[in-house]
Parts: C-alpha cells; sequence; structure tokens
C-alpha cells in the first residue's frame, strides 16, 4: 500500500490542531488494515479444509478481502494513485481540485448564503439584546472599552506621522478647493429659512442678548461714565445709560415675545435676500472663494490649527495613559448607559434587530457570490499535494469507516453467494 501525503512527510500550510488531527487519522487507518490482515489469515486458515462448516468462513474470508481491497482503492484514488500507479481517473482531488473549489464555493453560495436563509437564521435571534447583555458582562463591557481606547490611541499615533499629515491636508485642501463656499453657505441659510428654522435661531439669539445686557449693565455703565465727557454731569450720563438700556431690553423682549414683530419681518426678507444673493451672485461667490484661497494658501493660520492639534492629540494621548482616564470613564459610562437602555427597550431592539438583518441580508444578497468566491479562490491557490493533505485531514478518519464496512458487508455477501451456490 502507498503511503499516504501524510506519511510521507509533505509539509503544507499549518492547519489548527494538525498534529492531533495526523495522529487521530494514522489510529483509525490501523483498524481497517488489522481487518483487511485478520480475513487474510482467515482465508488462509480455511483454504482446503474438508468441514463444510471452514467453506463458510472461507467464502465469508475471500469476498471479505476483496471488499476491503476494493474499498481501499476507492479511498486511496481519492487522494492519489494507488501503489503509485497512474491508473485512469485515480488520484481524483488534485487532478480536480479547482472544479472542486468551485462547485463547492456553488453550493455555499446558493444554499448558506441565499437572502432567504440569511434571513431566517438572523430573526432568529434577537441581536440587539443579546449584545446588549454581553456588553453588561466585565468581560463584554472591558472588551469594547479596551477596543476603542486601542483604536483611539491607533488614530491619534496615526496622525503623528508624518505622512498621514501630508495625505490629509492634501486631501483636506483638494476637497475644499472643489467647494462653492457661497453656494454651500446659501443652501445652508436656505435650509434654517425653511419652516421658520431662522427665527427659532433668532428667538433664542435674543433671549440669550437679554440675559447678557441685564446681567453685564454695571459694566456697562461703568465703561460709558469713563468714556464721557469731564464736563458732563455723571447723574445725567448715568441717566442717559440706563435709559438706553432699558429702551433696548424692551424693543428686545418685544421681538422675542412677539413672532410678527416688524423687525422680525425685516430679519426674514434680510435672510432670504442673502440666501439668494449667496446662490445667484457671482459677485459674492468671487469674494467667497478669494477668501477661501487666502485662507488655504496662509501658512500662519496652517500652522495655528497644526499646533492647536497637536496640542489636543497630546493631551488626549496623555489622558489616555492615565489609569483613571477621563476618556475611558466616559467611554464606560457610555456603553453601560446604552446596554441598560437597550435591554429594557423592546420597540428599539425591534428596530435595531430589522436594521440588522435588512443591512446583513442586503450585503449578503449583493455579495454572496464574491464571498463565496473565497473558497475558490483559496483552492486553486493550493498545490495539489496541499488539496489532498488538507482534504485528507478534513475527511479521511470518516473515510476509513468505508474500508470496514466494504470488509465486512463483503464477507457477508460472500456468504449469501456461497449459500446461492450451495442450493
Amino acid at each position: 500500500m502507498a503511503k499516504s501525503i501524510i506519511e510521507a512527510g509533505v509539509k503544507p500550510l499549518p492547519v489548527v490542531g494538525e498534529q492531533e488531527k495526523i495522529t487521530r487519522l494514522r489510529r483509525m487507518k490501523r483498524l481497517p488494515l488489522m481487518l483487511l490482515a485478520l480475513m487474510v489469515i482467515l482465508f488462509l486458515f480455511t483454504l482446503h479444509r474438508p468441514a463444510s462448516w471452514v467453506e463458510w468462513l472461507n467464502a465469508f474470508a475471500e469476498a471479505g478481502m476483496v471488499g476491503a481491497l476494493a474499498d481501499w482503492f476507492a479511498v486511496v484514488a481519492l487522494f492519489r494513485h494507488p501503489l503509485g500507479i497512474p491508473i485512469p481517473h485515480t488520484a481524483i482531488i488534485p487532478h480536480r481540485k479547482n472544479d472542486i473549489g468551485e462547485s463547492m464555493a456553488a453550493f455555499v453560495a446558493e444554499h448558506f448564503l441565499h437572502s432567504e436563509v440569511v434571513r431566517v437564521k438572523l430573526q432568529s435571534v434577537n441581536l440587539a439584546k443579546n449584545t446588549a447583555i454581553w456588553l453588561k458582562t466585565p468581560r463584554g463591557h472591558d472588551r469594547v472599552v479596551d477596543l476603542g481606547i486601542s483604536f483611539f490611541r491607533w488614530m491619534l499615533g496615526a496622525l503623528h506621522e508624518e505622512r498621514v499629515r501630508h495625505f490629509i491636508s492634501r486631501l483636506g485642501s483638494r476637497q475644499l478647493s472643489g467647494i462653492n463656499v457661497a453656494r454651500l453657505l446659501g443652501r445652508t441659510l436656505d435650509w434654517l429659512v425653511e419652516d421658520g428654522r431662522h427665527q427659532q435661531v433668532l428667538t433664542q439669539s435674543l433671549r440669550y442678548a437679554i440675559v447678557l445686557l441685564h446681567d453685564h449693565r454695571d459694566i456697562i455703565r461703568g465703561n460709558v461714565q469713563r468714556e464721557s465727557p469731564w464736563w458732563l454731569p455723571g447723574f445725567v450720563d448715568d441717566r442717559i445709560v440706563v435709559q438706553m438700556l432699558d429702551r433696548i431690553e424692551t424693543l428686545l423682549l418685544e421681538m422675542s415675545l412677539d413672532p410678527d414683530h416688524p423687525m422680525r419681518g425685516d430679519f426674514n426678507d434680510w435672510m432670504k435676500r442673502w440666501v439668494h444673493e449667496l446662490q445667484n451672485s457671482s459677485q459674492y461667490q468671487r469674494r467667497a472663494e478669494q477668501l477661501k484661497r487666502e485662507l488655504l494658501n496662509n501658512e500662519d493660520l496652517q500652522g495655528y490649527l497644526f499646533q492647536l492639534w497637536t496640542d489636543l492629540a497630546s493631551s488626549l494621548e496623555k489622558d489616555l495613559e492615565d489609569p483613571e482616564s477621563v476618556i475611558r470613564q466616559q467611554l464606560s459610562q457610555l456603553l453601560t448607559g446604552l446596554a441598560e437602555e437597550m435591554e429594557q427597550d423592546e420597540d428599539m431592539q425591534s428596530w435595531v434587530n430589522g436594521w440588522l438583518v435588512e443591512s446583513a441580508v442586503s450585503v449578503v444578497a449583493e455579495n454572496r457570490h464574491a464571498i463565496a468566491s473565497l473558497i475558490s479562490d483559496t483552492v486553486k491557490s493550493w498545490n495539489a499535494a496541499d488539496t489532498s493533505y488538507r482534504v485528507e485531514l478534513a475527511i479521511g478518519h470518516d473515510l476509513q469507516f468505508i474500508r470496514i464496512n466494504g470488509t465486512l458487508v463483503g464477507g457477508l455477501v460472500g456468504l449469501v453467494i456461497h449459500a446461492v451456490k450451495m442450493l
């Protein structure tokens, strides 16, 4: 019997648990071999014996040898040429490995990556709740926090690389150079004008201005008194300032409370005109482009922004190195809150699960053949010896049962044939 690929010492790429599988396969191969040897001994022992009952044992052993050898040939022919003889239609796996890989890929794509199969499997699992429960465990919580911190550190470290900074700078300049700043600002303001959002912003601004003016009255009065002429009496100056501030506060309060105030109408008309000018006026667009170019070419501004970012990145890195890192604590609290809310909110679980299922199904449906091609492409990249090695290591143990069954079934068939012959 020819040596198998394993016994021949071929060294393909590493396999998980390889040595254990090799030992298990070698041990399993001894069983059908010992059974064949038993049939040979039994056949020789019962050959030409006159007793009638011996003929039955001889027939059993003879047919068992034939079955054992036939199934040994069938199993070996999958992986190599039996006895090293290049018999046609043997060494099937090495010769047809590419076709086998294509068939496996097509089978996986059609039966395992089909949209409905993926959908049913994902719908049977509450992914959102299971994730929330996992995040509440110390192991899951720490794992995600550590992963987030590691990713954050990697990002900060990458931005210290000169080539990364230059790449981002070139990319940012290229993207900004293609933006029409005036039209972008015009579209943004147009969005604010829709449904009166700009009036809401104005209302909040007026309220803030009233509070700011009220809280800083004394500072304003003091500044006015210092700048007033020496000959103007202080009480007159103070009275004028107080009346002026009261009128300003009254006007701001009226504008904040009355949605139909005339000045609000003026503000609305001014916003609409500005939106139109920004989107259609060539003069505004030229000014915006000139300002953009000046900013992009301003080395002092770029140096200041870079230094600002460097200081911020250094501060963040210093915090990440601290065992009591604020960022780590904030991320930990965020994950804890997210997990607790997700575990209790069934409506949110349903929404998240639906989104995950539809996203996964869509991705798999569009890319299932590309995903399955990983199988065929991987098999194609193996040489014939590697392919036989891997397949034999994976299924060779179970294939030995074919040899065992062939020996025993062959022996039983031999008994049936002998009985028919006797009849």
